[in-house]
């Protein structure tokens, strides 16, 4: 009997047409066990759906599954027709927390089914970590752990899912941005990894691994570091790892930001505080995205190829409470008075070097830090002239003016070289000053003996024509010299000329119309020396033509003569006959 959409059975519970039902997206399980949906198939035919499922109308007479989508799966492979279900008059909202909770109750949820399923809820704004302990009766850093999950990359989450890795292992794992962790699956626990495997590894030996080779010691940046004490990235937040200190960095991409903005921030209030310290970096050991920064904020970063020295550090004075005989105190002390008189006399050589024109001080931007440096004029600008290095303070930042609006011309015209091939321009007619710019670039072949002809006086041999006098010339071409122009184009592009290419027809074509005559005489003086060589060679083919057909009458007078030998012997002598 054919089910009908829905048909009461009894109350609060209909039979539904299991041809109107359909599965919902809000359901956290996304993987179904097929043997156990065949067990479940095969009692639902026997016993039929003992518990109903949750559907709610949608249109044209329809129903989505709010909970118990194994138990519809079953029944279609069980080959039901209807199933009992509780019709509920419920939102969206509620329709994807009920199916949520639901599933999360089953003891088969994976991890990272679990993880999606808490982040949902969360994200609907209507539970946080506290409430889903409450509702789920977990603790909360049972919900965190889970929650991490959802940070994972899919790979990982899928040998997570298999039972490739332990709970344990992916958490280590996940307190990791995507780029380690893409780099520990392809390394370590892809099946094919070229490095050393993990697989099978305890959490604490992954961990441990992670953190020596993806971490990096904050000691070593000079940016505020408060952030970082309660970041979940920083190794001394990790439960296995505390070991004073700043910790470890865990988060590459969010380090190589906060030490970017960092250097950029002391850069730029390096330069307020002294306009006539010039930036400046190296071949090596310097941050690429600040300088890059710099200079799209306006900033010139000077590029050395030789290396400048440190300016020197002015010595801490000891503290009194750090010794423990006022002996070792006063020894330490009196050190100290000497460092900063060598520090004292070491700066004032330095400032009076510079006065004098003989040193220069840079800004120079490190990995790590901006640093005050500085190096010896003559070694700088071994290649520069006397003018240059007399320049003055005023002078230099002028000059320094002038080759930046240059360089934006420079960079100007470089983009736009790149996107004028992508623009399309085959609608718009072609202008008279496109037509003067092709003369510009055929004049590149324009003959000696013509410049002349366009307004160029006596030139040297071996001179060409410069961009300057190109431009003056297409200013007001005749038409004389266009076609004096055009034709020396095609002159020298006919050096192309061969055999018989396309080319070589053309100039044939040009010389037929310029220069008949001579192109006769040269057609006739050719076309002599082959019709001669030609009167020789048909001479050889009459004589090879007469051998030819000499042996070929001698091998047919031998082949007649075999012939007839052969049926002599075949005919029957008198005497046998008679015999």
């Amino acid at each position: 009997m054919e089910a009908t959409a829905i048909q009461s059975v009894e109350k609060n519970i209909t039979m539904v047409a299991l041809a109107n039902v359909q599965p919902s997206n809000y359901n956290p399980r996304k993987n179904f066990d097929e043997a156990s949906l065949v067990e479940l198939s095969e009692s639902i035919r026997q016993q039929g759906v003992l518990q109903p499922i949750g559907v709610r109308p949608i249109e044209d007479n329809r129903f989505e599954i709010v909970f118990g989508e194994r138990r519809y799966r079953a029944s279609l492979m069980a080959e039901l027709e209807e199933i009992p279900a509780i019709v509920m008059e419920i939102s969206d909202e509620v329709a994807e927390e009920m199916a949520v909770t639901e599933n999360l109750q089953r003891k088969d949820v994976t991890p990272i089914e679990e993880a999606n399923a808490y982040q949902k809820l969360i994200d609907s704004g209507r539970h946080d970590v506290q409430s889903l302990a409450v509702q789920f009766g977990k603790n909360e850093n049972y919900i965190r752990t889970r929650l991490k999950f959802v940070s994972l990359i899919p790979e990982i989450a899928q040998l997570l899912e298999q039972d490739e890795i332990t709970i344990s292992v992916a958490s280590e794992i996940c307190r990791y941005g995507e780029d380690v962790q893409k780099d520990v699956y392809d390394k370590h626990l892809k099946e094919d990894a070229l490095h050393h495997s993990w697989r099978g590894m305890k959490a604490t030996e992954v961990a441990r691994n992670i953190e020596r080779q993806y971490t990096t010691d904050l000691e070593r940046y000079a940016f505020d570091k408060t952030l970082c004490l309660s970041c979940p990235h920083n190794t001394n937040n990790m439960v296995l790892f505390c070991e004073g200190g700043c910790g470890n960095c865990a988060n590459r991409t969010c380090l190589a930001e906060m030490n970017a903005a960092y250097l950029t921030e002391k850069a730029v209030r390096l330069m307020e505080e002294r306009p006539d310290v010039p930036l400046c970096r190296e071949n090596t050991n310097y941050n690429e995205i600040v300088v890059e920064r710099l200079t799209a904020m306006g900033y010139e970063v000077e590029h050395l190829n030789c290396y400048a020295k440190a300016y020197p550090e002015q010595p801490e004075a000891p503290l009194k409470e750090d010794y423990d005989a006022a002996e070792e105190y006063g020894q330490a002390q009196s050190e100290y008075e000497q460092e900063l008189n060598d520090y004292t006399e070491k700066c004032e050589e330095i400032r009076t070097r510079c006065e004098a024109g003989e040193i220069i001080l840079y800004f120079r931007v490190e990995s790590k830090d901006i640093v005050l440096c500085y190096m010896t004029k003559v070694t700088y600008a071994s290649n520069s002239t006397n003018q240059e290095q007399t320049l003055s303070p005023m002078e230099k930042l002028e000059k320094q003016d002038k080759r930046n609006k240059e360089i934006v011309l420079e960079k100007t015209v470089e983009d736009t070289k790149k996107q004028i091939l992508e623009v399309d321009m085959s609608e718009c007619k072609f202008g008279q000053d496109e037509d003067k710019m092709i003369y510009f670039f055929l004049l590149s072949s324009l003959r000696k003996e013509h410049f002349e002809a366009v307004g160029i006086g006596e030139k040297k041999p071996y001179c060409h024509l410069t961009d300057e006098e190109k431009i003056n010339i297409i200013t007001n071409l005749t038409s004389k010299q266009k076609a004096i122009i055009r034709r020396d184009f095609l002159i020298a592009n006919f050096k192309n000329a061969y055999g018989s290419n396309a080319i070589a027809s053309l100039l044939l074509d040009f010389a037929q119309k310029h220069m008949p005559d001579l192109l006769a005489d040269i057609k006739n003086g050719h076309n002599e020396v082959y019709e001669k060589r030609h009167q020789r060679i048909e001479e050889k083919k009459a004589v090879l033509l007469v051998q030819e057909q000499a042996k070929q009458e001698a091998e047919q007078s031998d082949k007649q003569q075999s012939e007839a030998g052969m049926q002599t012997e075949e005919q029957p002598r008198e005497e046998d006959i008679a015999a």
